[in-house]
Order: C-alpha cells, then structure tokens, then sequence
C-alpha cells in the first residue's frame, strides 16, 4: 500500500481488562484521541524522564580522562563504554514497543527508569572495567526500554491538537541533559570524582523513576491482542510508517555530523580550545530549545509534515553555509545556534506523526522509530568522517546539504495524509 494513502479507519479489537466488560478496553478522558489531554505537570514529567535517559547515555564524555587514568586503560578502550551501551540500547528499543502495548507505558517507563538508575549507581562502585562494561552493558537494556514508550505514552495522553507542543516538551529533555545533565556531571566529576558522578546519576534517574510511578497518568489505551497486534510485521505495514522511518534515518544523520564534526571545525578554523568551544555549544543546546519548543507549537496549528520538510530544507542550507564560510566566530556561533534552532524546530513534528500512524500499533512503531535513530547516528558519523577524509569540511557541508534534501523529499509523501489520522485497524500478518 502506498505510504500516501489513507485507508479508512477500522474499529481496533479490544481485550477486556481486569474483568471489567466492554468498558475496559475504552480510554478515559485524559487520553482520548478527541478528548483534552493531559495537562502541563503531564508534559514536565515527559521532559524529565527523556532528561534521565539522555543524561545516562551522554555522561561519559566528560568522566573519560579520569576513567582511563583510575582504571589504567586507554581513551579508546574507556570509549567502548559508550559503545556498549548504545548497541544494547538499539537492541532493547524495538521490544519496548511490544512490550508497552500489552502491558502499558507506565510500568516500562518506570522499570526503564529504575533499572537504568540501579544500574548507574552500582557502576560507581565498580572495582575494575570489566564490571563497569558490564554495567554499562545493562545500563543499555534498561534504558533502550524508555525513551520510544515515553513518546508512545504522550501520543497516547494528548490528542492530535496538542500532540505536537507534547512532542517538544519530551524532546527539550534532550536539550536540558545537554545544558544541565552534563555540565553538573563534569563538575562533579572533577570536583569529587568520577564514581560519585556516576552515583549522583543514578540517584537521579532513580528519583525520577519514583516520581513518574506516583504522579504519571495511566490511561487506559486500546490493549493489543497478543497473536498479532504487537507483531511488527503488522505495524511495519501501516501506511507512511516507511517514509517516517526513512526520513528520521537522514534527519539524525544530519544531527549527528553537526554536533560531532562542528566543534572541531570551529577549533580548527579559530585556533580554539575544547574549552573555548564549550560555550558555543551551550548557544547551540539554547537554540535546540527554542527550536523544540516553537516546533512544537508550530505542530500544533500547521501541517506538521510541512514543518518537517520546511526545516530541513534551511537545515541543510544553513549547513552549507556554515561549514564553507568563516566570517568571524561570532558569526559562527550564531550560525551554529541558528542550524540547531531550524534541526530542532522538525523534530516534534515527526514524532508527532509517528504517534498518529496507528493507535493500535503505536508502541511497536515507535520502537522500531527509535531503532533509525540508532541507523542515524551510525550513518551520520560514518558519512561525516569519510566526507571530511575525501574533501575537507566542505565536502561534509555539501554531504549534510544532500542528506538534509533526502530527509524532506522522503517526507513528502506524508503531506498527503489527513492531519490527525491515527489509526486503529487490524492488519494481519502474512
């Protein structure tokens, strides 16, 4: 079936839960399709948990140096760490979509949570690598159960006309563990060392967890049957999905050689330091924020498929630019603001789509959603380092213009679809 196409919508089958008849499979109020949705406290809460899962996979970098010389290891071997954990991560991911739509968001929200806490508090009393890999390895598992039910959680509690302002809130969690998690983490790290670092997040993350177990609502959404509405046969059947899919792939790609190859562009070109550069990346997370948080108002009153392909047409015009000029680092540092605003601004627009594609097979989706985030950064870094190898920094920003063309154009189909046209049908596998 052609991503462009819109199938009628189909009555999900519902399971009956607790006993209590035809009435239990049915959402309440707070997480109707047509109904108001959750409230504000809802979308902070969506903010912190992403802030805690983002903190736990970006805390290394600043924890590295004092890692290798305490555990007598090399700089490349401490970086396994972060390898690690991202291929656990990419592993988990997809059956954390399974999971939650047969047995809910919150319990996976707050088991992700508590596990991945557990697990960074333990690693500060490591005695040795070998165990700080392995706990950096479940760290991994746990965390890859997280972030993709949190979003499904917030496609679940606000419908379409407040889904996309949902979607920057929880994406602004990336943001802050920029601007807060790992600058807090450095500075306790070099102040008392790297275990109390790795205890002081654990700790955090595992208040969270609490927190969302307390206060988080639980609607109840449309339950999976278990002999097909988890199957990702099914949902990878489901129109649009493929060209959400691939469109993330390029747009995380885009992300990812900007935020690794534009410090040393800038250290290069200016004769910096890893310190100077510090607070032209602090300008970028600012402009990250901003841009979410417009993105996703925008999301809320336009086509958020326009939105998409808009951005990410200037994205990749303000990279070009970025990456062929040096009118002064003043200038530069606005123009990297400026590209992480623009990036920024098409993201709550596309997990908002995500969410819309399918109530029934939503948390598959966006497993497999968080699976191309992985294929993105891989793709990203990959692409970037061979750009710059066969051609300098222009040729990478000729390879960001490229690849920011491809993320719009397989989006485009996605402006044929009705605005708000989550699903619930039944698709069989074959």
């Amino acid at each position: 079936m052609p991503d462009s196409e819109s199938a009628p919508e189909i009555p999900a089958q519902r399971e009956p839960v607790g006993g209590r008849g035809d009435d239990a499979g049915r959402r309440d109020d707070v997480g109707r399709e047509d109904g108001g949705g959750a409230g504000f406290g809802t979308q902070l809460l969506l903010m912190m948990a992403i802030t805690g899962f983002a903190t736990c996979v970006t805390m290394l970098g600043p924890l590295l140096v004092d890692l290798s010389r305490e555990l007598d290891i090399s700089l490349g071997q401490a970086g396994l760490l972060a390898a690690a954990m991202a291929v656990t991560w990419a592993l988990a991911a997809p059956f954390a979509g399974v999971l939650s739509d047969r047995f809910g968001r919150r319990p996976l929200i707050v088991l992700a949570l508590l596990g991945l806490g557990t697990v960074t508090l333990g690693a500060g009393l490591a005695p040795n690598f070998g165990v700080l890999l392995v706990m950096r390895t479940l760290a991994g598992i746990f965390g890859g159960f997280g972030p993709a039910v949190v979003i499904a959680a917030a496609g679940d509690l606000f419908p379409p006309a407040r889904r996309g302002m949902a979607m920057g809130w929880a994406n602004l969690g990336f943001s802050m563990a920029a601007i807060v998690g790992v600058p807090s983490i450095g500075a306790i790290g070099g102040t008392v060392g790297w275990r109390w670092a790795f205890a002081a997040t654990g700790l955090m993350v595992i208040a969270i967890g609490v927190l969302i177990r307390l206060t988080f609502p639980s609607p109840r959404a449309e339950l999976a049957a278990a002999d097909d509405a988890t199957s990702y046969r099914a949902a990878l059947r489901v129109p649009g999905l493929w060209s959400i899919l691939l469109a993330n792939v390029f747009e995380r790609a885009l992300f990812n050689m900007a935020v690794l190859y534009l410090p040393s562009f800038l250290m290069l070109t200016y004769g910096l330091d890893a310190v100077a550069v510090a607070p032209i990346l602090v300008l970028m997370a600012i402009g990250s924020i901003i841009g979410t948080l417009g993105g996703g108002w925008l999301g809320d009153r336009c086509s958020k498929a326009m939105i998409f392909v808009v951005a990410q047409v200037l994205a990749g015009a303000v990279a070009l630019v970025l990456f062929t000029q040096a009118p002064g680092l003043a200038i530069s540092a606005a123009g990297g603001a400026l590209f992480s605003l623009v990036n920024a601004s098409s993201r709550p627009a596309l997990l908002a789509l995500s969410t819309e594609l399918s109530t029934r097979y939503r948390g598959a989706i966006l497993g497999v959603f968080s699976v191309t985030n992985q294929g993105g950064i891989v793709l990203g870094s990959s692409v970037g380092g061979l750009a710059i190898g066969v051609g300098g920094y222009g040729a990478l920003a000729v390879t960001m213009a490229v690849d920011a063309v491809l993320a719009s154009g397989l989006a485009l189909p996605l402006l044929r679809r009705r605005p708000g046209s989550a699903r619930a049908e039944v698709i069989t596998p074959t």
